[in-house]
C-alpha cells in the first residue's frame, strides 16, 4: 500500500466526501493491493498509479458504489447464473462468487485492459472456478461492431462504448449465450456506458423466462424504452442512491446518469 497517500489523509483532515477522482488525482497515488469491503464480502484489487477509479474512491471516501453492491450480494446469495455487462475490472463478478460458491457468473467486457485487470484481480482472490469472460461488447445483436474506448490510457476504468467509429470487437445478444443444463438466470447487472437498452432488447427472452434482478445504469435519453420495455414484464423501479427508494417517473428527471434496479415482486 501506498504510505504517501496513508500520511497525506491523516494530515489533511479534508471532507473527502465531497471531493472528485479529479481531486484524488491531485493527491499521492495508489499503487498496490487494496482491501474492499462489499456487503458481507472482503476482497482485494489491484491498483497502479490511480488506475482503478473504483479504488482510488474507496480508499480517499471510505466507500464506493456501496448501495448497489450491498444490494448485488443480497441478490446473488441465491444460487444461479449472474451476468456482469460491463464488468469492468470485476467488483460485482467478485461479489457474485464470493456472495454463493454455487453461482455461475459471465463477465462481459469490451476493453481487453480490463478484462485483464479482471483476470488478475480474480486470481487474487482465489476465484478461479464458475467465471466465464467475453472479451466484447452486448447489445441487441451478435457479430461485429466498433468501440470508441475513453481516450485517458491511464485509467483501466474509464468507460467505452460502441459507436460508429473506433477498434472493431465481438459483440453479443444475451439471449444468444448457451447456458449448461437447467441453471436459472437470477441476474444481469448492466453498465454500458448508453448502451443499456439495446441491451435489454437482446435479452428479451432471458427476461421473459427467467425474469432476473436487473440492476442498470438509465439516462433521461433512454428512460422511457428501459421502462416501458421492462414493464411488459411486470418489473418495478427503484433508484439505487443513498438508499433504494421506488422510482416515480412522472417526478423524476436524470441530470447524468441514474443506477436503477428492476425487480418481479413474486
Amino acid at each position: 500500500m501506498t504510505k504517501e497517500a496513508e500520511i497525506f489523509k491523516s494530515k489533511n483532515l479534508l471532507n473527502y466526501e465531497e471531493l472528485s477522482v479529479s481531486d484524488f488525482n491531485k493527491f499521492p497515488a495508489l499503487t498496490g493491493i487494496y482491501n474492499f469491503t462489499a456487503g458481507k464480502y472482503e476482497f482485494n484489487l489491484i491498483c497502479i498509479k490511480n488506475d482503478d477509479t473504483s479504488v482510488v474512491s474507496y480508499f480517499w471516501k471510505g466507500h464506493h458504489d456501496k448501495v448497489g453492491l450491498d444490494l448485488w450480494s443480497k441478490i446473488t446469495e441465491n444460487e444461479g447464473v449472474f451476468i456482469d455487462v460491463g464488468s469492468h475490472t470485476g467488483l460485482y463478478t467478485i461479489v457474485g462468487l464470493l456472495s454463493n460458491k454455487n453461482n455461475f457468473l459471465i463477465s462481459i467486457e469490451p476493453s481487453f485492459i480490463n478484462l485483464g485487470r479482471m483476470k488478475s484481480n480474480l486470481r487474487l482472490n482465489n476465484l478461479f472456478k464458475n467465471n466465464s469472460c467475453f472479451l466484447g461488447a452486448a447489445s441487441n445483436y451478435s457479430g461485429q461492431g466498433l468501440f470508441m474506448s475513453h481516450p485517458d490510457k491511464t485509467f483501466t476504468s474509464k468507460g467505452g462504448r460502441i459507436a460508429s467509429s473506433g477498434e472493431k470487437i465481438n459483440v453479443i445478444k444475451l439471449d444468444d449465450i448457451s447456458i449448461s443444463g437447467n441453471k436459472k438466470i437470477n441476474g444481469i447487472k448492466i453498465d454500458t456506458e448508453g448502451e443499456d437498452y439495446k441491451v435489454l432488447l437482446g435479452a428479451e427472452n432471458i427476461i421473459k423466462n427467467f425474469k432476473p434482478h436487473i440492476i442498470i445504469e438509465m439516462r433521461e435519453t433512454n428512460k422511457t424504452d428501459i421502462i416501458e420495455f421492462l414493464s411488459k414484464f411486470n418489473y418495478q423501479f427503484y433508484i439505487i442512491s443513498e438508499k433504494i427508494v421506488p422510482l416515480e417517473l412522472q417526478n423524476y428527471k436524470i441530470q447524468n446518469v441514474a443506477n436503477i434496479y428492476a425487480s418481479v415482486n413474486s
